[in-house]
């Protein structure tokens, strides 16, 4: 998990890099999402709207949050709850930070640029907070059922793709929406990634929470 987390926390700060510089290639795919927005008042505008509950921070805690102090309930362990509380904090200061400091334009300004004068002083839209949330709440979620209930490799394998699957549907009704760039979207989903994993390499491997071994007691 310590390699996955290096190594989403890599593409992250790459694809940064690559909008920051304002690469030809990354500007094409991001203009191209445009192209995938949807009219209000429409069937696909309604189905968006719902898509991008799979990422909604108050819903995607909630989620987390029931189904750690369940396992705290069927335990006597505080430690799932902490795992997520400390998680989605650290989730949400990194990406509200590179929200302020990063200040991208709205894709309906047309510009898919950094340091815009018109966001400036704005919270921006880089890195998505929709699909960050989406991407560290539904792998903790795998991580802890899977933990508990002693999953076998192919249903762990299974519940990892129905948490990707989450993610990008999600990101898919942001775009349908309008909300965010493609980038927004994929580097959110890179540092939700990045920070699930490093939490749950912690969870694994460190000494105090290795010898707790909450999901046997």
């Amino acid at each position: 998990m310590s390699v996955a987390a290096l190594g989403f926390a890599i593409l992250s700060f790459w694809l940064t890099f690559q909008v920051a510089t304002e690469r030809a290639w990354i500007l094409r795919i991001d203009t191209a999402g445009l192209d995938l927005t949807v009219e209000r008042g429409t069937l696909p505008r309604d189905i968006a709207e719902l898509l991008i509950l799979l990422g909604q921070r108050g819903l995607v805690l909630t989620v987390l949050l029931v189904a750690a102090f369940w396992l705290y309930r069927a335990t006597g362990s505080w430690h799932p709850v902490l795992l997520v509380a400390m998680g989605s904090l650290t989730l949400n200061v990194v990406v509200a930070a590179l929200k302020v400091v990063l200040a991208r334009s709205r894709p309906i300004s047309q510009e898919p640029r950094f340091l815009n004068p018109d966001t400036i002083g704005e919270i921006g839209l880089f890195p998505s907070g929709h699909a960050s949330n989406a991407a560290f709440s539904w792998l903790v979620l795998l991580y802890l059922l899977s933990r508990k209930q002693n999953w076998s490799h192919t249903k762990s394998v299974i519940g990892a793709l129905v948490a990707s699957t989450a993610t990008a549907l999600m990101s898919l009704g942001s775009l349908m929406l309008g909300h965010h760039w493609i980038t927004d979207l994929l580097v959110g989903a890179f540092v939700g990634w990045a920070i699930a994993c490093a939490f749950i390499a912690v969870d694994i491997t460190v000494s105090w929470a290795s010898k707790e071994k909450w999901q046997q007691v």
